[in-house]
Order: structure tokens, then C-alpha cells, then sequence
């Protein structure tokens, strides 16, 4: 295992925050992996995770039994880690006013085409090196002019010619769940399987993308413009959701890190075992696979008391009443406020909020038929 540290600009006269990062396997082999966690710098079950992950690698390495090349990066935003206001962590936001940590990371695609357009031809393999050439020389021309942006740009420079990026985040209080790509879906399935994860929400890569999307969007741009050329996508990027933000405790950590490592080896990037040996395989049910489109992010409507009727995955009826709001400045008992489904599916994440006011985000119900009203661009992910 090999220790690096990226030092970023310091933000005030005498402070200095820096990225570690450990590096297993052989520089430059395939398949390269790249996993972070804390993105979102209050989302913490995944940073547990690679604490458990990083002892089972470094075994692994020490036996010889790392194919491929596999970068660890434990805690992915020391910026937002330092967002301390009156004793809460504000991670999700640059408080600078960049936005959201993993939103806008640049659009990668117009210098990549340039460099590649008339380069391509029909050798698979000398695309992707074309590609990743191009990726990774773009990236380095991407501005750093903040804290927030030159740590977004040290995060691509590690992971942008990866063949899976694994990005791992969680929700308020929900069941574990994967986003991935339409495209990936059949890919992220098996994930799901390998990790014991419930559900798996796909969407498209048109649009404003999240760190997972930036890798995929420019050879998926590219596929559109040369369709007969052939551009493979990278094998897999996905955002893994462990659960809700308090799930935090050794057990469920410890198992989640084998089942990765597990998966790890699976892809060829690792031998769990001897190659010889046989090693039995955890395989859990097939996920609940929703279009992001069909999964109602409810927002609140009124301030009050968040009441739910239900707990983690009920199933949901439309029309339902499956949570009230108590509006306080109401006396009872006509001061309750329904909280009505609009599809039917499962109540998979609420939030850990109660206190509410309106445009809050306070619950998700995964369905399987289009929502309107997500269609007009209502895609929210936690």
C-alpha cells in the first residue's frame, strides 16, 4: 500500500487542508478502481466502510493478489469536512458558494472530442487509450480557482480513466440503494446483488451530472457522435448509498466492506483466495429497479411536526396518507395535515428531520411508473 497526500490551497493565512489517498496494486493495470467516500462531507456510513475495506486490501496486496490497480480515497472533502456551524457539519454545500460538492465538475466532453475526433477508428482497445489520454489531459487544463474546485479537480485527476468508480454516499434515514446509469443497469443489478442492496435507481446521462456521471457523460457523447465507431463506457460508475446517515456501527460496516471486496473479486481486479481455490459467493435477491423518474421525491408543504404512519419499506398505495404534518400555530384536533402518496411503491428513505417547512425534502417512494411532475426536472438526489 503506498500513502499520498494533495495538498490544497490553503482557504486563510495559516490553515492548509490535503487529500490522503492509498494506492494498491500496480500503477496503471486494468482494471483500475477507484472508491471514495464523504463527498457529501455529512454523509459518513461509507467512510467507516473504507476502514474497514483498507486492512482486507492491504492483506490482498501483501500476497501477491491485486491484479488490477485499485485507489482509495478515504474521506473525499476535507473542505466540507471543516464546515462546522454551531456544531453541525454542512457538507453537502461549498458555504463559499461553488454549490454542491458533487455537482458541476466540469464538462469534459468538448476538449476530449477535439482531441479525439479524427484519431478514432475501429480498434476498441486503441479508443479507450485515446479517450483516457484525452480525459485525463482535460482534466488537467480544468480551472482550480478555489478551495471547492481545485479539490474537485484533484478528485478527477485520480479517478477519470478508471474502469469503476465507485462513489459512496447515504441518505437520511433509508434502505441501502445504488444509482447508476440506464445504460449500467444490468451491471449495477449484479452490484446490488454482490452488496445486498434492495433497490437501484437508473437514470439517463443527459443534463447536469453527479461525480459518478461525469466519468461516463464524455464516452457516452462520444458513442452518439461516432456510432460506428466503437467507444465503450467504462465498466461501471455508480453512486452507492449505505443506508441512512446514523447507520454507522462496526457490524454492518465490516460486512459491507467484504461484500465490496468480494465484488472486487468478482471483476478479476482481486483474488480473495489462492486463483486455485474455490471461494463461496454471497448472492442476495435482485434489487426493486426503479427509473429515477418513477421514484416521488415528496417535498412538505406546510411548517410543522413531521408524523409518519409507516416505517422503512412499507409498501405505499397511491392516494395513501402516509405521513401528517402538525401545524403548530393550529390547536387540534383539525391541525394535522395529510402527507398523501402520489404513485404507489415502496417507502424506502424518509427523512431524520422533524421540524419541517415547505420544499423540504422528507421522504422517497420507489415506483415503477413515470411521474409526471419528475419528468419536469423535479430529480432529486440526496
Amino acid at each position: 500500500m503506498k500513502t499520498e497526500t494533495i495538498n490544497l490551497a490553503s482557504p486563510s493565512p495559516g490553515t492548509q487542508r490535503s487529500l490522503t489517498l492509498y494506492r494498491f496494486g500496480n500503477a496503471d493495470a486494468r482494471p483500475k478502481v477507484y472508491i471514495q467516500a464523504g463527498l457529501h462531507a455529512d454523509e459518513w456510513p461509507g467512510l467507516l466502510v473504507i476502514q474497514h475495506l483498507i486492512p482486507l486490501l492491504r492483506d490482498c496486496q501483501a500476497h501477491g493478489r491485486i491484479t488490477g490497480e485499485i485507489i482509495v480515497v478515504p474521506y473525499a472533502n476535507p473542505v466540507g469536512m471543516g464546515q462546522n456551524v454551531f456544531g453541525y457539519t454542512a457538507g453537502r454545500f461549498d458555504l463559499a458558494g461553488t454549490g454542491n460538492f458533487n455537482r458541476n465538475f466540469g464538462d469534459l466532453y468538448p476538449p476530449v472530442k477535439e482531441a479525439v475526433a479524427n484519431k478514432l477508428g475501429h480498434d476498441e482497445g486503441e479508443n479507450q487509450r485515446l479517450v483516457r489520454d484525452a480525459l485525463k489531459e482535460a482534466v488537467s487544463r480544468l480551472p482550480a480557482e478555489s478551495e471547492a474546485s481545485q479539490l474537485k479537480k484533484a478528485l478527477l485527476s485520480l479517478s477519470i480513466d478508471a474502469d469503476y468508480i465507485f462513489d459512496l454516499h447515504c441518505d437520511d434515514h433509508s434502505s441501502a440503494h445504488i444509482y447508476a446509469v440506464e445504460q449500467q443497469t444490468a451491471k449495477a443489478k449484479d452490484l446490488c446483488q454482490s452488496l445486498g442492496f434492495d433497490y437501484l435507481f437508473t437514470e439517463g446521462l443527459d443534463g447536469i451530472v453527479a461525480f459518478d456521471g461525469t466519468h461516463l457523460q464524455p464516452w457516452y457523447r462520444l458513442a452518439q457522435e461516432f456510432p460506428d465507431l466503437p467507444v465503450p463506457m467504462p465498466a461501471l460508475a455508480v453512486t452507492v448509498e449505505y443506508r441512512g446517515q446514523y447507520d454507522i456501527n462496526d457490524e454492518l460496516a465490516e460486512a459491507d466492506a467484504l461484500n465490496l471486496f468480494n465484488y472486487l473479486a468478482e471483476q478479476k481486479v482481486l483474488f480473495s483466495a489462492t486463483p486455485e481455490s474455490e471461494t463461496v459467493k454471497t448472492r442476495y435477491k435482485l434489487p426493486l429497479v426503479s427509473p429515477l423518474g418513477a421514484v416521488d421525491t415528496v417535498l412538505a408543504q406546510s411548517t410543522g411536526l413531521l408524523i409518519y404512519k409507516h416505517g422503512l419499506n412499507t409498501m405505499i398505495q397511491e392516494g395513501e396518507t402516509f405521513a401528517e404534518i402538525i401545524l403548530l400555530d393550529q390547536p387540534p384536533p383539525s391541525n394535522r395535515q395529510p402527507v398523501i402518496a402520489r404513485t404507489q411503491g415502496v417507502l424506502m428513505a424518509m427523512t431524520h428531520r422533524k421540524l419541517v417547512k415547505p420544499g423540504d425534502l422528507i421522504a422517497k417512494i420507489a415506483g415503477q411508473s413515470p411521474l409526471e411532475h419528475r419528468q419536469a426536472g423535479n430529480l432529486l438526489q440526496l
